[in-house]
């Protein structure tokens, strides 16, 4: 009730501003914010961009409502929109440290990683306080294989949250910050200090963040491991725990010692050029030695077709996958990648039967289950018969999954049938208000049925919760075609 009344009084506010026939109203600024503000927390980001453009219009000097602008599209993953917004930010105030930390975010993930290093350290220099931008910039120079300066950086999030560092400048980091600086210090460490990475994970609490913990954890089960290893083991089963949690330059450096220490390990020469692969380095040396090494090794073989797969090399793909199959048939995890490989050449008899393979194989694993389901949707064939019953298979194997339910709602559609769709689509709302792919799959139905402002209201949702970009494109492609 309180959300709507706020709604109504910033229309009035609105309409008061784009006539200017009357002054505007003490305090229409301040009751705009609040409106704002509201529909940002439940993730109406469109209109609240909209609110926020208009009070920037009304505050020409103050960079607030474009930061905030900034940062919901950077929860979006919509970087370019967020450039411009923290961009007039920073024309409105140059030191503003939180639009240049917003902008390095988004140059980073567009790519420009130099640039990006730059514009957090200059946030920093302009208002240190800043922890999240700090850890961010110790995972790029992490990223950027120069971890001595992601070490300090990390221990001045850690000074800071003992009181010691930036006294008078704000509040001290979050416990969230300083779990994750002792966790990264801990994987800094993990290769030649064991015992001090032990310590620094120690120091993060049980009851600090979930991911945090967990990935605590498994570091915790590494160390031990490698503990009992030789070095050139230890070393490499490290790695691997590094390429388990994505940490590419630390499982580089890690696998590079371990087969210097045994240049004759495939595997190590294998998981080494798929993490050399990941950082876009040239790969092909190590996985192809790794094969000629092991030829009877399916994971060599996987490996291979993965690099394939991330250079468009379909046809070498397809053998790759095929020899892994070949080696180890019961290879679930093989199948759709190979389907994937099959779809991206037109070849979707062979693609079927690949995705049919995955979930026969591992029938109880619900990823297997709706990639089958997926693959006749996304293509619309087979949907009356064998994309029906898939769909129907993911969403028994887990009723309470909104993704099967949701799918088989769009099969439902896609079918003809809009009474079962709509049953299943709304069953799908009910259990996750914020999939993007439910509002988009709404939004066909309703626009399909007539029903043009219901059509409009969910493609504004899917475009406001996709993250991704796949259904917010679709979105509003089928918005502007109302």
């Amino acid at each position: 009730m309180q959300h709507t009344l706020r709604v109504s009084v910033l229309l009035v506010l609105l309409a008061l501003v784009c006539t200017r026939a009357a002054p505007l109203p003490v305090g229409a600024v301040s009751s705009m914010s609040n409106a704002a503000a509201d529909l940002r927390a439940l993730k109406s980001y469109t209109a609240a961009v909209e609110v926020y453009e208009r009070i920037a219009g009304l505050s020409p000097h103050d960079p607030d409502p474009l930061l905030s602008i900034g940062e919901m599209y950077l929860t979006q993953r919509h970087w370019l929109p967020a450039i411009d917004a923290f961009n007039r930010a920073l024309a409105r105030q140059g030191n503003c440290g939180m639009a240049q930390a917003g902008l390095a975010t988004a140059t980073w993930e567009r790519g420009e990683r130099l640039e990006a290093l730059a514009l957090w350290q200059i946030a920093l220099a302009n208002q240190p306080t800043l922890t999240e931008a700090r850890l961010r910039l110790a995972l790029a120079y992490l990223n950027l294989n120069r971890p001595a300066e992601a070490e300090a950086t990390l221990h001045a999030i850690l000074v800071s949250g003992s009181g010691r560092f930036g006294e008078g400048e704000g509040n001290p980091p979050g416990q969230e910050s300083i779990a994750s600086a002792h966790l990264y210090l801990a994987m800094i460490y993990a290769l030649d200090d064991a015992e001090g990475a032990r310590r620094q994970l120690a120091a993060i609490p049980n009851d600090g963040p979930q991911p945090v913990v967990a990935t605590r954890d498994y570091m915790l089960a590494a160390l031990k491991q490698s503990a009992a290893d030789s070095e050139a083991a230890a070393a490499k089963t490290l790695g691997l725990a590094f390429v388990q949690i994505e940490q590419w330059q630390l499982a580089r450096d890690a696998l590079e010692r371990a087969l210097a220490l045994d240049p004759t390990d495939a595997e190590t020469m294998a998981f080494l050029g798929h993490v050399e692969s990941q950082l876009g380095r040239p790969a092909m040396d190590h996985l192809a030695a790794a094969v000629a090494a092991r030829p009877e090794w399916p994971l060599g073989h996987y490996l291979l077709g993965l690099y394939y797969v991330k250079y468009g090399l379909a046809d070498l793909a397809i053998a790759g996958f095929q020899e892994t199959l070949r080696l180890d048939p019961g290879n679930a995890q093989a199948q759709p990648d190979l389907a994937r490989a099959y779809t991206s050449v037109g070849n979707y008899l062979d693609a079927e039967y690949a995705y049919r393979a995955a979930a026969e194989a591992a029938p109880e694993d619900l990823t297997f289950q709706l990639a089958l389901a997926h693959f006749y949707a996304d293509h619309s064939l087979r949907v009356t018969d064998r994309g029906l019953a898939a769909a129907h298979a993911a969403a028994d194997l887990a009723p309470d999954d909104p993704r099967g339910r949701d799918l088989l709602g769009w099969m439902y559609f896609l079918a003809g049938d809009r009474q079962k769709a709509r049953l299943h689509l709304l069953s799908a709302l009910q259990l996750d208000r914020e999939q993007p792919s439910t509002y988009y799959h709404l939004g066909m139905l309703y626009q399909a049925l007539g029903q043009q402002e219901a059509a409009h209201s969910a493609f504004l949702r899917a475009i406001d919760l996709d993250t991704d970009g796949w259904y917010r494109e679709r979105a509003q492609a089928a918005s502007n075609d109302e």
